[in-house]
């Protein structure tokens, strides 16, 4: 998670064991805009999927069922924004029924993603080829359910996606305007707290450089706009605003909401 960074910068920041393992949340975002009732990404779901051993998954949850928590059902959904379509983001938005179908987890809603990354969930490169989930991304094509974005725009009032490369092509780093101020849902862009260090990345980013520049141009504006971050991957912080002391950017408070 945090690539050519040694330990020893980030150790104390963030847990984890004697094999350098990290936990990680999957935390998907929910809004009710009023006529758009929005999910920002939907988890790895309660499906199996292939390698899952590697991942150690524990404590899933079903989206559905934490929706009904609030009062919401499936039905309810008008939008799913997916910041991209690697399984962990985008495999909860597959329900498997009895008869071993596929159909989608929220029937009445739209599914947004970067247009490459439709591309690529189908014809993935060999180096992130495990990461999709195009079994998905197929039966939501099909459904005619997906709409695919290939420039930064406002998708409705409240609600902006700009496009990000880097960890993988054409990711949507969403903006959401609320009574809290505006949250920048970052997806894998900037996927934890610890991330706020410039050249802490991902070793499975597919650019480097791509990601690093991705990164500081978010985090430049989440200063000078004073912008909420939303981490997806970060299992201890939620969600912070940022601070620039003396040209430094770190962490100035958490948010919660």
């Amino acid at each position: 998670m945090f690539g050519i960074v040694s330990r020893k910068v980030w150790f104390g920041k963030y847990p984890s064991d004697s094999e350098n393992r990290c936990p990680l949340a999957m935390r998907a975002l929910f809004a009710d805009m009023g006529m758009h009732k929005v999910l920002f990404d939907t988890g790895v779901g309660t499906k199996r999927i292939r390698g899952a051993s590697y991942y150690r998954f524990h404590d899933l949850k079903n989206i559905q069922d934490e929706l009904s928590k609030y009062g919401y059902k499936p039905e309810d959904i008008t939008d799913v924004i997916f910041s991209h379509l690697h399984f962990d983001h985008c495999g909860g938005a597959a329900c498997i029924l009895e008869d071993g179908r596929m159909v989608p987890a929220f029937p009445n809603a739209v599914y947004w993603a970067g247009k490459r990354q439709w591309s690529m969930s189908q014809n993935p490169p060999l180096w992130e080829a495990d990461s999709f989930a195009p079994e998905v991304a197929r039966m939501l094509q099909n459904t005619g359910r997906l709409r695919l974005i290939d420039s930064d725009q406002e998708l409705f009032t409240g609600v902006r996606v700009r496009l990000c490369q880097g960890h993988t092509d054409d990711q949507l780093v969403s903006y959401i305007d609320t009574p809290f101020g505006t949250i920048v849902y970052c997806g894998d862009v900037i996927p934890m707290s610890t991330h706020v260090i410039p050249l802490c990345i991902a070793a499975v980013d597919n650019s480097s450089v791509i990601s690093v520049d991705e990164k500081m141009r978010i985090l430049k504006e989440a200063v000078e706009k004073n912008q909420i971050l939303f981490f997806f991957h970060d299992a201890v912080t939620r969600a912070v605003r940022l601070k620039n002391v003396n040209g430094k950017i770190s962490v100035k408070e958490k948010v919660e909401f």
